[in-house]
């Protein structure tokens, strides 16, 4: 009996030090992170830690097979002389499993035969990559940048509309005596199909309206990024509310692919209600009405109604798709606008037509514009007909337009009036604005320079909405919207001939979706560039929302006596 008791507290006494189920806890030393990870995912010991009633005989066996688990994560990375160490140690809780790991060198390519044929062997596209193929003849062997290299190779037929490729070598040697690679990677893209006859499914619009929306004609050489052309035209429209673009391989024939396009109409009448504020107009509101398709030809039309402390308007426009609908159209636009600020009362009546079209990269705009206002200004009051021909260019390249980490707009106008063309004033106007946006890393750069420049014979006969003023959340900020400018014999704001503004500010990313700035503005609205320029400066906190910033800047008046302070506040995107 007495031998039975100390056999079987022989027994217990092991487990009550390690009770069933002990925590393990696995270090892996010595290897990058990447290598670290694949090692943790292989290494068993690792995978059943946490197993309930894992037992000290599990764990002791799940050790011994470490150091073959680890070689094996190891070779993906071309590590196959790695040196291990490896220990199990008991703890207060449990067990330490220890895993010291020199991977030594990796196995050099000695040898790589990368061969491609087919149609594909002269397409740019190809010879690009190939020439940048991230394998090289010298390389230490990574079988995670040969598979993506196969991919990429893949991708690219795919992209190009090679539909038969395939790769007829793929094969990686290693010999362990020399510790040296050899691949061999041979890939035929085979033969170039092209786009087949393209086939519309809807019913709200004329066929051949939707047909000019398809970037590519049958007989063009297929690629996926047509497609998605396509398939993004379609979208942004407001036409559609779902649009599928199907390609049909399977059904080609003298290596033609048939295009099926499938689309379901949105609702032809659309709402839409906004508030917000700022602190150059104060509490605001927008309602807007638009009727996306009014006849098969795919004209629509819209009217909103936009109300804050200093500015109220009532605008209707009617847009006619013309040639390329996805760029170009003609609008009929009316509006009444009434605006009251520190500086400024007017009320403006305007209807007129445009063009706009794309040139390249660029937007233009031409127009022609009938403008009636009545002013006061300074306590001088006014009224001027104008007839204002104008033409306009815009390019906006932005990774993201609402939030951009890298991008830019750039807008040029030239527009004025002549008498013989019915105005009461004789002039002419040109303006550009620019804006700048690059990623730091830790943070962006954001630059802008808006500039413009009058000549006019009598300067007391433009209306507000014609001369230039300073000042605000988009301007020069520490100054209030629209309170830069020259004055008159009694001190007031009475606006300028030209304009200069220009800013530079840093915003550094703090956590999450809030960031934090510091800038500098400088500028004026001005008669003559020699006149002086007011400066700004400050600080501000971001948040980043759907819809855009929501920027809180305090600046400083650094050219004001006492150098006054005042806070700005602006909601929407970068672009």
């Amino acid at each position: 009996m007495k031998q039975a008791m100390i056999f079987l507290l022989t027994i217990l006494l092991p487990l009550a030090a390690h009770p069933a189920g002990a925590r393990v806890e696995v270090v892996v030393e010595g290897v990058s992170e990447a290598a670290q990870r694949n090692i943790l995912e292989h290494l068993g010991i690792e995978q059943q830690k946490n197993v309930p009633d894992l037992s000290d005989g599990r764990i002791r066996r799940l050790h011994e097979k470490a150091p073959d688990e680890i070689r094996l994560a190891l070779q993906p990375f071309g590590y196959y002389r790695p040196a291990i160490e490896a220990e199990l140690t008991p703890t207060e809780t449990g067990w330490r499993a220890r895993y010291r790991v020199d991977p030594g060198p990796a196995v050099p390519i000695r040898e790589l035969d990368l061969r491609l044929s087919g149609d594909g062997s002269g397409d740019d596209r190809f010879q690009a990559l190939m020439q940048k193929f991230p394998i090289r003849q010298g390389d230490s062997l990574n079988h995670v940048v040969y598979e993506d290299s196969k991919r990429a190779l893949q991708n690219l037929a795919a992209e190009r509309g090679y539909l038969d490729a395939r790769f007829t070598r793929q094969e990686v040697r290693v010999d362990l005596e020399a510790y040296a690679t050899s691949i061999a990677l041979h890939f035929d893209t085979g033969p170039r199909y092209r786009f087949g006859p393209v086939t519309i499914a809807q019913d709200i619009l004329d066929p051949a309206f939707v047909a000019r929306f398809v970037p590519f004609k049958p007989g063009d050489p297929y690629s996926t990024s047509a497609l998605l052309e396509l398939q993004s035209a379609l979208g942004d429209s407001d036409y559609f509310a779902n649009v599928e673009v199907l390609p049909h391989p399977e059904q080609a024939v003298d290596r033609e692919v048939p295009i099926e396009v499938r689309l379901s109409p949105r609702k032809p009448t659309k709402y839409s209600l906004g508030v917000g504020y700022g602190t150059d107009t104060g509490a605001r509101g927008s309602l807007g009405w638009e009727r996306r398709y009014l006849n098969r030809d795919g004209h629509h039309m819209r009217a909103d109604l936009q109300a804050s402390q200093i500015k109220n308007s009532l605008t209707t426009a009617y847009i006619i798709p013309i040639r390329d609908p996805r760029t170009d159209y003609i609008t009929f636009n009316a509006g009444m606008f009434e605006e009251d600020t520190k500086t400024a009362e007017s009320e403006i009546r305007t209807f007129g037509v445009s063009k706009t079209r794309a040139r390249g990269k660029w937007r233009e705009t031409t127009s022609l514009n009938f403008h009636n206002e009545k002013f006061d200004i300074g306590g001088e009051t006014g009224s001027s007909t104008l007839v204002l021909p104008g033409i306009s260019w815009t390019r906006v390249r932005a990774d993201d337009r609402i939030y951009a980490e890298r991008g830019s707009r750039l807008t040029l106008e030239v527009r004025g009036g002549a008498n013989s063309l019915g105005s009461d004033t004789s002039f002419v106007q040109s303006r550009a604005q620019a804006k700048y946006i690059h990623n730091l890393g830790a943070g962006r750069a954001i630059a802008r320079v808006d500039a413009g420049a009058s000549r006019v014979a009598d300067f007391s006969e433009l209306p507000a909405s014609v001369r230039f003023f300073a000042g605000g959340d988009q301007s020069v900020r520490g100054y209030g919207y629209n309170t830069l400018g020259p004055v008159n014999d009694a001190g007031v704001v009475v606006g300028g001939r030209h304009l200069l503004v220009g800013s530079l500010e840093y915003e550094h990313r703090l956590a999450g979706k809030w960031s934090a700035a510091a800038f500098y503005d400088i500028g004026n609205a001005i008669d003559d560039f020699s006149d002086p320029l007011k400066k700004g400066a400050g600080i501000g906190l971001r948040w980043q929302t759907p819809i855009g910033q929501i920027r809180v800047d305090l600046a400083e008046a650094l050219s004001e006596p006492g150098r006054p302070r005042r806070f700005h506040l602006v909601i929407g995107p970068d672009l």
